[in-house]
């Protein structure tokens, strides 16, 4: 049996490429994810509704509607709740700058004390700020299994696409997905819930904060109008642009 030495650089390089295999999305363009078994999400930022505050009445209403709006889809969606750590050192600094020029000697002293108040409550619990998306699949794929199964049966044999063929493709798979948002948040809207699709750089700092929980409440991706569909392939793209890498 031989044994041979391995190359550190070499081990660096098999390391990435194997942690990129558990990565299912392949860029994040156009507004949308894109997988690699050639399905696409689109994900929208979803309202809350305080139930807290409503009536009993009004409480059931609101999830009868909501349990209608479920079962009229004729499409799966998968919800996402979360939680984030809010970081409030800027919004602290702003309220030292706003006490040191307050003409007010009494607005400055409460100012003071409000932002004393403020540390000792953060120095004791950590403020969360809770978010709930929607995210809406579409599988283009399946559609395109379900062809070519019936070509097959006919003895038609698919020919291969242009990139202008695979283009065009991808136009009418956005297209079909914006339809699906576009359902989604009027069902939702009945409901008294508002639906913000997400834009290309709020879906790279979603799932900033989902792979770096600790450190994604004080420190920011850099430069995302800079950032391109090979975002999440290209290591050194992202160790150019982010403070620390996914």
């Amino acid at each position: 049996m031989f044994f041979s030495k391995k190359d550190p650089q070499q081990n660096i390089h098999q390391t990435f490429e194997s942690t990129q295999k558990f990565l299912e999305i392949d860029q994040i363009k156009d507004d949308l994810l894109l997988f690699k078994d050639s399905s696409m999400r689109a994900v929208m930022m979803v309202s809350s509704i305080n139930m807290e505050l409503r009536a009993e009445e009004e409480k059931m209403s609101i999830i009868s509607a909501y349990q209608s709006a479920l079962n009229s889809l004729e499409f799966p969606v998968q919800f996402l709740v979360q939680s984030r750590k809010l970081d409030l050192t800027n919004y602290l600094g702003l309220l030292e700058t706003s006490a040191q020029n307050q003409p007010i000697p009494l607005l400055r002293e409460q100012t003071s004390e409000y932002i004393l108040f403020l540390r000792d409550i953060l120095s004791n619990v950590n403020v969360m700020d809770k978010r709930f998306f929607v995210i809406i699949p579409y599988y283009p794929n399946v559609v395109a299994e379900s062809s070519k199964g019936i070509m097959a049966m006919f003895g038609i044999k698919k020919q291969g696409q242009t990139q202008e063929g695979e283009n065009e493709n991808y136009l009418q798979n956005r297209q079909q997905l914006q339809r699906r948002s576009q359902i989604v948040s009027g069902l939702f809207s009945d409901i008294g819930l508002a639906l913000t699709p997400l834009p290309t750089e709020a879906l790279v700092e979603l799932f900033y904060a989902c792979y770096n929980p600790e450190t994604a409440g004080h420190e920011h991706i850099k430069g995302l109008d800079t950032l391109g569909a090979n975002y999440i392939t290209t290591r050194q793209s992202a160790e150019d642009n982010i403070d620390s890498g996914l």
